[in-house]
């Protein structure tokens, strides 16, 4: 592997902050707590007879958790969001491991000059190129210059963070060019053969022509079929690999939702009740309302009467500034309190455009502050302001009008870019910040004034108070109880309380949570620890629910018993005998007479293609379509037992095969087909020669 000093030797180029800006996307220094087993020791799996730390794999956890947040900051991060981020590190974790193993196999590495000219040659790679903050901002295209200060700076940083970033960063790039070398191996052995692509034409394109008569199964009822323990068990031990299963249990649980009470809906009331003397005297309704309102989203923009998204208010449009009312009830199980506090003749609204530019790693807020500075001066020179925007804005929907919005009424943007198009005059430009980065706006029209008034408010929830709470505790807990102590069924309990059972079917180890409440994974990983009868002690607590669960069969690892298979084989075996039944009963020399006497019709003039198992108006029917290409043209078919019926047909012509001896067309998207799967195809057969150990349920 190329050293940075190497690297400075050659290029005399600085590309270590491409490590910093593309890294902050790969390694997140950040090491965030991920749950309750975090300093847990231990193996959480094995991948190549290699042991995965648990203190390993979280660190990786632990930096996905911080690079979503990254790029999701407005979104909250949930329990089930972890999950799939966990899981997604994980297969990732093993790729990287199963593929450098076959990488050190094959011999397949990256030489230093191979290297360099990735980094500074005439094809450098796109990882880097597409790095915008070194991309000249008029043309687009990748600057070396405006990175050369920068390798210089490396060892000023005292931390030896930029250096170790640019480590990380450079194990990044070279993993995946050395994937790719491996992908490009695997796709250029994909071969196919003139006859392969001479058959697979023929097979997609060549229809037979056929008529049929199909007897549905159906026309005998189920009721007149026996079947004996003798031919379950005969269709059971010839099928058997065709019910593998993960080891799993099944459970009955009952949910305790906790409801607030008439008391706490009164309480709830009373304290916003409270709060509205103040409210009305306070001028600071920003920060009253962010100290004491549960609605963590609301905004409070200008509105005409008709705009009003509260019905209450219209009491308020006309009335003193200052004035408040309520509190009332807004929505079920939320009370809220509302004043006027602005009264405004603005635009109904204006037409706009802008230029957005966004901080990165490599370009803090005020070195965006100066870029869009230096643009607004050449607007205000003379520049073209469509021009600009075209070239630099990160708006891209609007970039490409020249940074045109069209027109918007008030509320529809973002707080601090609304109030900027709304107060400025036309022609006007203005410099905002907003969440998604720094603006440079300019109103181009403006409607009438009319008024506005912004009315500020504060809601409550009514929540469940901690006696409430303790309440359907005690409920649930006395269920667990009964189960427990006193021998009482769990169907027994459940109709005596007027509860509703719940089940879960074939909960594995892996399951993220149980089907209809939230962020159960703790109630998963009891299941699977616990023995069939148990009984949860202490009920389960996921946010308002309580649960209590019987665990009341298990499945073991491998091929299902007959017993918990046996209603759906008894329906293929009654699918079958039906298919005898109506075979051996199929008598007559032509479709009409066949047809007549079943009590059906013949369906005349049908295609079928040999690629293709499903017929138009038939359905999926393999045995039918390789019946009739296997069949003579004029001849009557025997009984054919499908998957809905059992047919009789008659083959009438077969389009005449293709004389053409040049398959280079098909060879060619045969060829192309298998390539575009070959790397995965590859993958999955390395994975499970890695006899990959996944022990993630021991501590999640």
């Amino acid at each position: 592997m190329a050293t940075l000093q190497n690297i400075r030797n050659r290029s005399g180029l600085l590309l270590a902050v491409i490590g910093i800006a593309m890294l902050a996307f790969i390694l997140t220094d950040a090491l965030n707590s991920i749950g309750p087993n975090t300093n847990r020791s231990g193996i959480v799996g094995e991948v190549l007879g290699q042991d995965i730390l648990i203190q390993k794999f979280e660190q990786k956890v632990n930096e996905g958790i911080e690079n979503w947040k990254s790029q999701n900051q407005n979104t909250n991060l949930d329990q089930n969001t972890i999950s799939q981020i966990r899981d997604q590190i994980w297969d990732q974790y093993v790729r990287e491991l199963v593929l450098e193993n076959e990488f050190q196999e094959l011999g397949i590495d990256i030489s230093d000059d191979e290297f360099f000219e990735l980094l500074q040659g005439v094809n450098v790679h796109s990882e880097i190129s597409k790095v915008p903050s070194f991309q000249d901002p008029t043309t687009g295209a990748f600057d070396r210059t405006r990175v050369l200060g920068y390798l210089k700076q490396i060892d000023q940083d005292e931390t030896g963070e930029a250096r170790t970033r640019w480590v990380g960063f450079q194990k990044y790039l070279m993993g995946l060019i050395k994937t790719s070398k491996y992908n490009s191996l695997i796709e250029k052995a994909m071969f196919t053969t003139n006859t392969e692509a001479k058959n697979e034409l023929i097979s997609t394109t060549q229809n037979a022509t056929f008529n049929y008569v199909a007897i549905p199964y159906s026309s005998i009822q189920d009721t007149n079929i026996s079947v004996s323990d003798k031919e379950l068990e005969d269709y059971y031990s010839v099928h058997k690999s065709e019910y593998e299963q993960e080891a799993s249990k099944d459970v009955d649980f009952v949910v305790y939702s906790v409801i607030p009470s008439v008391e706490d809906e009164v309480k709830t009331k009373s304290e916003i009740a409270d709060l509205v003397d103040d409210f009305g005297n306070y001028d600071d309704y920003e920060s009253m309302t962010r100290r004491n309102s549960d609605n963590t989203a609301s905004r409070f923009s200008y509105s005409t009467e008709e705009g009003l998204q509260d019905k209450n208010w219209r009491e308020l449009f006309n009335a003193k500034k200052g004035t408040v009312i309520g509190p009332y009830l807004n929505t079920p199980g939320v009370y809220r309190i509302a004043k006027l506090v602005e009264v405004e003749y603005r635009p109904d609204s204006v037409e706009a455009r802008h230029i957005l530019i966004k901080p990165n790693q490599t370009m803090n807020i005020d070195s965006v502050d100066v870029r869009i500075n230096a643009i607004k001066t050449q607007v205000e020179s003379g520049a073209n302001f469509s021009v600009l925007a075209q070239q630099n804005s990160e708006d891209q929907g609007s970039a490409i009008k020249g940074g045109d919005l069209g027109w918007f009424e008030e509320g529809v943007m973002v707080d601090e870019f609304n109030q900027a198009c709304f107060t400025s005059k036309r022609g006007e430009l203005s410099v905002v910040r907003s969440q998604f980065g720094v603006h440079l706006i300019e109103v181009t029209q403006t409607s009438s004034l009319v008024k506005k008034v912004k009315i500020a408010y504060i809601d409550r929830n009514v929540e469940p108070s901690t006696e409430t709470f303790n309440t359907y505790y005690s409920k649930a807990a006395r269920f667990a109880g009964k189960l427990l102590n006193e021998g009482v069924s769990f169907d027994t309990l459940i109709k005596a309380n007027n509860l509703v059972k719940r089940t879960e079917k074939k909960v594995t180890t892996n399951k993220n949570a149980i089907g209809g409440v939230p962020n159960s994974r703790e109630m998963v990983r009891w299941v699977n620890t616990a023995k069939v009868g148990s009984v949860n002690e202490a009920p389960f607590e996921f946010g308002n629910l309580y649960v209590v669960a019987y665990i009341t069969n298990e499945y073991l690892e491998g091929v299902s018993d007959l017993e918990d298979m046996e209603e759906q084989i008894k329906a293929l075996v009654i699918r079958e005998k039906k298919g005898t039944i109506i075979s051996q009963s199929i008598s007559g020399t032509d479709l009409s007479s066949i047809a007549s006497t079943n009590t059906t019709t013949v369906v005349d003039a049908k295609k079928a293609t040999f690629g293709n198992l499903s017929v138009q108006g038939i359905g999926y029917e393999p045995e039918l379509v390789g019946s009739i290409f296997s069949s003579k043209i004029g001849n009557i078919s025997s009984p054919v037992i499908g998957k809905n019926a059992v047919y009789v047909f008659e083959t009438t012509a077969f389009d005449e095969e293709t004389s053409n001896e040049n398959f280079s067309q098909q060879k060619f998207k045969l060829e192309r087909q298998a390539a575009s799967s070959s790397s995965r195809i590859s993958y999955d057969a390395l994975k499970k020669a890695a006899n990959v150990q996944d022990n993630r349920s021991d501590f999640y």
